[in-house]
Parts: structure tokens; C-alpha cells; sequence
């Protein structure tokens, strides 16, 4: 054999070697990847294109006409798929519409919740709310919602602006919950949250015990306002609708690097879009959900 053959066979040795090598890194890190931290990975639940079926495993009153619905995911393992600030599209097939009814929801549960997810939905009589009633039809452990998603055009990136207002009206709280604890749940997130919540009474207010326990474990980055239509004798936040002054006095004029999220009934994200815009502040510094 002659040293061009050696030289040949060698450097085929060489790259077998480094082939090798590269498969077995490519492998190893493919099942670090799938079993991190001892838990095989799977690919999220939602799909942008179709809708996925998911089985209702529980239903929790949370109020005379409130329940919060907890769905199961595929794995245990797995995650929803939702960016913060995106929302589910639900689809319901009822005795009372020709064609299925497409509902937006917002789920309460964190973006990484593993194993299920969970959303927060009024129930309001016939003949609104045949979602609700749709939903709150469906038997645990039986009965499942097609879902599809993220929808929406709202994206969340860590920081983006140094303060985040937040006006809120009955169940329109759910995509601000979302983000009050993807935010305060990151340490490298520093914007502050100021939430303004309007309700007709005190025990419409949903998630209440854990808003106030939040604002008391980050009082620095987190606060809340509380407006009631019809508040006890002993209430001492916000009275009536919440109006320009609310919004000034608590969430303060408009500044560099503040943006205002707004979700509730048409008329109030109408009437709070007026009264911002009357602050100051540009129709670019301020979301409707």
C-alpha cells in the first residue's frame, strides 16, 4: 500500500471519527432535550390550523354564576402552547345555531402549567351566554371543547415597557391575570403592574384573594384598584364606573415607555379608551384585548 492509500484510509478513518462523534452529540442532545430535568418532553397541545379536542376533568363554582373549567392536555407532561398576552378560540356546536359559535377565552392557569389548563367563565342566562352555557353543560370526566390557538395580536417579550396599566372589567380580569404572573413570576422582569378591576359588588370580583395576595408578596411592582357600581357601607377604593380621575389618580398620566391593556364589555373599553385618550395619552400606548 502506498502513502496516498494510507493517507486515504486514514483520513476515511478520521471522518467516520468525527461522524461518529457528531451523531452521538446530535443523540445526546436530542434526549437532554426530551428529558430534561428527568421529564420526557412533548410538543405543545394547540395547533393554529384545527382544532384539538380536550376532556373537561373538573368544574369548580367560584361564584352564584362563575366556575372555573379545568381541561386536560394529552400528557402529563405537556404544555398548552400559549404566548402570554395570546388567547384559545373555543368551538361549540348548540341545539339554537345553525353553525358552530366561536368563542375567545383566556386561560387563568400559567403558560407553563403542565397536564391541563384551566379557564375562568360566567354563566349568564338565556339568551346570552350560550358558550357559558354550553360549557358549564359539559360533564366532567365525559364530556370535551375543541380548542384552537394562540390567537390574538398581542406579544409579550420581558421588559418592553417599564410600566404596564391595566383596566379590567368582570371577566375581562383573565387575560390581565395572565400576565400579572408571567411577569412578577420572572426576576429579570422589572415592569411594574398597576390594575385597575371594576365590578357591580364586592363578590363579583373574581380571583380577588389571589390578586390581594399577590400585591401584598410584590408591593413594589404590583397594585391594584378595586371599582364597585354597588360597594358595601365600608368600601374605601373606587365608586360608581371608573372614570378619568380614577385613571389618573392611580395609573397616572401617560409617560415614555407606559402602555394601558384594556378588556371588559364594548362600552367600557369604548368609555376607557375616551378618558385615556383625554389624559394624553396616543391611541399607540393604549391595547383593547
Amino acid at each position: 500500500m502506498d502513502a496516498n492509500s494510507n493517507w486515504i484510509l486514514e483520513s476515511g478513518t478520521t471522518w467516520l471519527s468525527l461522524a461518529l462523534v457528531g451523531v452521538t452529540l446530535l443523540a445526546s442532545t436530542w434526549l437532554w432535550r426530551r428529558y430534561a430535568n428527568g421529564v420526557e418532553a412533548v410538543a405543545p397541545a394547540l395547533k393554529t390550523d384545527s382544532f384539538t379536542t380536550f376532556r373537561l376533568v373538573s368544574k369548580t363554582a367560584v361564584s352564584y354564576n362563575t366556575r372555573i373549567f379545568r381541561f386536560a392536555l394529552t400528557s402529563p407532561n405537556q404544555q398548552l402552547g400559549l404566548p402570554p398576552g395570546r388567547h384559545i378560540v373555543i368551538r361549540a356546536r348548540v341545539p339554537d345555531a345553525e353553525e358552530p359559535i366561536l368563542r375567545p377565552y383566556t386561560p387563568i392557569s400559567k403558560p407553563d402549567t403542565c397536564g391541563y389548563f384551566e379557564l375562568l367563565v360566567k354563566i349568564y342566562p338565556a339568551p346570552n351566554g350560550r358558550m357559558g352555557r354550553y360549557l358549564d353543560s359539559l360533564v366532567p370526566g365525559r364530556d370535551a371543547a375543541e380548542v384552537r390557538g394562540p390567537s390574538g395580536s398581542f406579544t409579550y417579550r420581558p421588559n418592553m415597557v417599564a410600566e404596564l396599566g391595566m383596566i379590567a372589567g368582570g371577566t375581562g380580569i383573565t387575560p390581565m391575570w395572565q400576565l400579572i404572573q408571567v411577569i412578577l413570576g420572572d426576576a429579570s422582569d422589572r415592569t411594574r403592574i398597576k390594575l385597575i378591576f371594576a365590578n357591580v359588588k364586592a363578590e363579583d370580583i373574581l380571583l380577588r384573594s389571589e390578586i390581594d395576595a399577590i400585591a401584598a408578596q410584590y408591593p413594589d411592582r404590583f397594585a391594584r384598584f378595586y371599582v364597585l357600581n354597588e360597594p358595601p357601607a365600608d368600601w374605601k377604593m373606587g365608586t360608581g364606573f371608573v372614570t378619568t380621575e380614577h385613571i389618573r389618580d392611580f395609573i397616572g398620566l401617560p409617560a415614555e415607555n407606559k402602555l394601558v391593556l384594556l378588556c371588559g364589555p364594548p362600552p367600557m373599553n369604548k368609555a376607557m379608551r375616551e378618558h385615556l385618550e383625554g389624559l394624553g395619552y396616543d391611541k399607540s400606548a393604549i391595547f383593547r384585548f
